[in-house]
């Protein structure tokens, strides 16, 4: 996390469903002169853990915390509903009201953010909201109707295939009855931890779409008849699928092409379509790179931008995204 000595940091809750009050962490740099250019931009970023684990405070990319710092820009981070016990319209629904608070509440400078699972929270808002200034994808899941999502048996992150499923998937489905989550802490032994064999099963069996829409068997039918499949009230779960248009805003996508976890497919694809568009796009993929590169390998203390032995292609593609920004708010 970038340094606190910089940030004042709150909490707010911008909404209450289902028992739970979903709160937002905000980071506001403190004697920033932002304000005397006219109003702050606000960046949210909306952590991964595939929609089925993690929280607000999850793997926090503090080299973007970091940059944010720099420019005087609010940093803000929320939590959201969980599957398999909520459904993906309420997640969806989560994210847009996180940042419809944050354009009441703090700045109307948006900034559209999220890493893996996040990513595809970030693109269907941004679908929804009101012009944002901009959105960032970082290793972002985008398109559950891309082949790994609807054909079986493509495992998670290269590890062997889980032999009886029956029992996992009755869990999931189990689970649907059961309270809602607002966070589940990353596991610190994923290989063991219920949820991730979740996580590892629907990518097995290619329920993910499913899984998301509460739509049992919506993947095969997809696999058999096409995106027509996707019931018309589900379609703003699938924003690749059918929100891609020429007036969304400027879009930064970020992947290391050795990820197994998202494949990189998944950014290029979308960066290429909304290229054909005529959305202002970027695409930095950084070669040799896997899932979470950039909060595994960078540590908060590092200041991507100023920093000396920063000249590694991950630098590089991370200053470009930077740039990429800049150029859009400026």
């Amino acid at each position: 996390m970038a340094a606190t000595s910089n940030l004042e940091v709150s909490t707010h809750v911008y909404k209450e469903v289902d028992g739970l009050s979903l709160t937002l962490d905000v980071f506001r740099p403190i004697n920033t002169s932002a304000s005397d250019a006219g109003p702050q931009v606000a960046l949210i970023h909306y952590h991964g853990g595939f929609l089925v684990i993690g929280e607000k405070t999850t793997f926090p990319p503090s080299w973007l915390i970091n940059a944010c710092v720099r420019r005087g820009w609010i940093y803000i981070t929320p939590a959201y509903r969980l599957l398999p016990e909520a459904q993906g319209v309420d997640v969806v629904a989560d994210a847009l009201d996180a940042a419809k608070w944050v354009t009441e509440s703090l700045s109307t400078r948006l900034i559209v953010a999220g890493s893996s699972a996040g990513g595809l929270l970030a693109l269907s808002v941004a679908t929804q909201l009101t012009r944002p200034l901009a959105v960032l994808s970082v290793y972002g899941m985008l398109d559950l109707t891309s082949t790994r999502y609807i054909e079986q048996g493509t495992m998670l992150m290269g590890n062997p295939p889980i032999p009886d499923v029956r029992p996992i998937l009755d869990q999931i489905e189990a689970a649907k009855k059961d309270a809602v989550l607002d966070g589940y802490p990353f596991p610190s032994h994923p290989p063991t931890d219920k949820r991730m064999l979740w996580i590892a099963v629907a990518h097995q069996e290619a329920i993910y779409p499913d899984l998301l829409t509460g739509h049992a068997g919506l993947a095969g039918m997809i696999r058999k008849g096409g995106i027509d499949a996707i019931p018309t009230n589900l379609r703003h779960l699938f924003p690749v699928a059918f929100a891609l248009r020429g007036d969304l805003p400027p879009t930064a996508f970020l992947h290391g092409d050795d990820d197994n976890a998202i494949h990189v497919d998944q950014s290029i694809k979308v960066a290429e379509a909304l290229n054909k568009l005529g959305v202002k796009v970027t695409c930095e993929i950084v070669p040799g790179k896997g899932h979470g590169f950039d909060v595994r390998e960078i540590p908060a203390t590092v200041d991507i931008e100023s920093d000396t032995n920063t000249n590694l292609p991950m630098y590089k593609s991370l200053r470009s995204i930077l740039a990429f920004l800049d150029g859009v708010v400026n």
